[in-house]
């Protein structure tokens, strides 16, 4: 068993939310409609840690892309709702880690523009903390 949460828990997570169709975690070259993709968050400095590394949670960042369609609208809305279910979630197991509280590290869904093929996508970063085993 891992000592620390995985992406791959957060995506099943994000599977019980029922707000997608298509659920990954690293690069997907032909990302389908209506998906969200979960990734690791680049951070800088060290690893959050109490004094004398004696903390009773972890914490995991994590990025989310929402690769919806190519309406911008529909998009921002399919982004505001997953923000909204990530808020009102009250203490989530995610995988056998139980969740103290999710800290949205954005205001609001980012729009990142469209990719290629001209379908519009929004990001959201969050830090999961949880108890530590």
């Amino acid at each position: 068993m891992s000592s620390t949460m995985r992406l791959y828990e957060i995506r099943n997570w994000l599977k019980t939310l029922n707000l997608f169709e298509h659920y990954y975690i690293g690069k997907l070259d032909q990302k389908p409609d209506k998906a969200i993709g979960v990734y690791q968050l680049s951070a800088s400095g060290s690893p959050i840690m109490a004094l004398g590394n004696k903390s009773s949670y972890n914490v995991k960042r994590a990025s989310l892309l929402i690769h919806w369609n190519n309406n911008a609208r529909e998009t921002d809305n399919a982004a505001n709702d997953l923000f909204e279910a990530i808020i009102n979630a009250e203490h989530p197991a995610i995988g056998n880690w139980k969740v103290q509280f999710i800290n949205m590290l954005v205001p609001e869904p980012q729009d990142v523009g469209t990719d290629d093929k001209g379908i519009y996508e929004s990001v959201i970063e969050i830090e999961i903390y949880y108890e530590r085993k």
